[in-house]
């Protein structure tokens, strides 16, 4: 218990958090994650003001108070910017999708600055209201800001200790502490992955790396050939579509993902590599900024439509299983006490050399009313999503993923948006929006692009 009120007491930045930062410093990368949307009944500007009034008192509201004991994590403080205020487009109804694609891909978040989120409107030429968050990954991820959204709505948002705190001599024996436990962490982690490496010694993981691919390409620019889509599905017939093939939504997921990347002709080697995130909050009050983490799964065989789910399906549940008995063995968990004594620019070299999957699913489940609901009207259409900016299209070539998506239900309707990041497969809108229609019609799932 009193580990807890000190994580409370002092949140610092660790984890995912962690990961962002370095990637940000060291790498130029960033991760903006958009919330979005759409009210066929306006709530009005005064709505749209009093979410960003909201979101300013509550655990978004945070920037990073650096500290100067070696090792020692950095601090989450309360940030004391105030937030920018924007005035709603006008936009004709059909541009939606475009406009919302212009938000995410101009996003210009500084969440070590205390920058770190940002709400934009529009409104249609019917009368609808469009909103658009934009939230940096280093300050959250989607369960967080699910939970910040209901906070913001109930009026119980909770700020992060003030930048003062982080000064003083308090503070600094606080940070002392701090990195004495960072160094014991260290020494743990190194056992553990001096374990792994050993028992994995003369394994089968070479088969998942990825073949050579082409080094060369016409779109080798930064970030202009990412690509992006949304459309929706009815949320009954997905389910039932998932139970007709003995399988889950999350299952018609993952294969829906995986027959995309299968025929879009992405070298996937033996085994198409597929990650799908997991929540990591213990409960409630875990106040972590990020908690998500990821289990992997292979699938070595093709992934037909309207083929059986129920091998999807267990694979992944041997994988969830596998990940929560292992808990703190996990061998990628226990790399961050490390990297934390090694120089920056082997760090930097790290970051740029460790694989990624072939594709990546997140499945946030049900939206909490609460999330859909501004200035007491109900969203009639909501979508999540996130890109990376700042990532060149050789590095992306080589890293991976090579697309990823997310899902979102919410009254009659499940949302999906898609990512195409690799350049050479997707790289093309209209090529995308293809390939994902195709594929949904070959599940004989109706659909409707935004």
């Amino acid at each position: 218990m009193r580990i807890r009120a000190a994580q409370q007491a002092v949140p610092r930045v660790t984890g995912a958090d962690e990961s962002y930062l370095m990637a940000e410093e060291l790498l130029g990368m960033s991760a903006p994650i958009q919330y979005l949307w759409v009210f066929d009944d306006d709530p009005g500007p005064e709505a749209v003001d009093g979410l960003r009034h909201a979101l300013a008192t509550g655990s978004l509201h945070r920037a990073v108070r650096r500290t100067r004991i070696p090792v020692a994590r950095h601090r989450w403080v309360a940030s004391t910017e105030t937030p920018e205020r924007t005035s709603a487009e006008t936009i004709e109804d059909a541009d939606i999708g475009t406009w919302a694609d212009r938000c995410l891909r101009a996003a210009d978040l500084r969440p070590v600055d205390g920058r770190g989120w940002q709400v934009d409107s529009a409104i249609t030429d019917t009368g609808s209201r469009v909103v658009s968050l934009l939230v940096s990954h280093m300050i959250t991820d989607g369960q967080g800001l699910y939970r910040a959204l209901a906070e913001a709505h109930s009026g119980r948002s909770r700020p992060l200790p003030a930048a003062e705190t982080a000064r003083g001599g308090r503070a600094r024996m606080a940070d002392l502490v701090d990195a004495a436990r960072q160094l014991a962490a260290a020494a743990r982690s190194i056992r553990i992955l001096a374990g792994t490496a050993i028992r994995n010694r003369g394994g089968a993981q070479g088969s998942a790396m990825r073949p050579p691919t082409p080094t060369t390409s016409p779109n080798d620019d930064v970030g202009s050939d990412t690509t992006l889509a949304i459309v929706d599905i009815d949320r009954q017939v997905w389910h039932d579509r998932a139970r007709e093939h003995q399988g889950t939504a999350n299952g018609l997921f993952t294969a829906l993902l995986g027959g995309i990347v299968q025929r879009s002709g992405f070298p996937v080697g033996e085994e198409l590599r597929v990650c799908i995130a997991v929540d990591n909050r213990a409960d409630e009050l875990d106040d972590r900024a990020n908690a998500s983490g990821g289990v992997w799964i292979r699938v070595s065989e093709p992934i037909e439509p309207g083929m059986a789910l129920d091998g999807i399906r267990a694979m992944s549940k041997q994988a969830f299983v596998a990940y929560a008995e292992s808990g703190s063995d996990q061998a990628a968990d226990n790399l961050q006490p490390v990297v934390r004594l090694l120089p920056r620019r082997v760090v930097a070299r790290m970051m740029q050399t460790i694989p990624g999957p072939d594709t990546t699913v997140s499945n946030l489940g049900v939206a909490p009313p609460e999330v859909l609901e501004l200035g007491g009207v109900t969203a009639s259409r909501f979508g999540i999503r996130a890109i990376m900016q700042g990532v060149s299209a050789q590095q992306r070539r080589r890293q991976g993923p090579a697309i990823a998506a997310w899902a979102v239900e919410y009254g009659d309707r499940i949302t999906l948006t898609f990512f195409g990041v690799d350049p050479d497969h997707f790289g093309d809108t209209e090529l995308l929006r293809k390939m994902v229609g195709n594929e949904l019609s070959a599940w004989r799932l109706e659909h409707r692009f935004w």
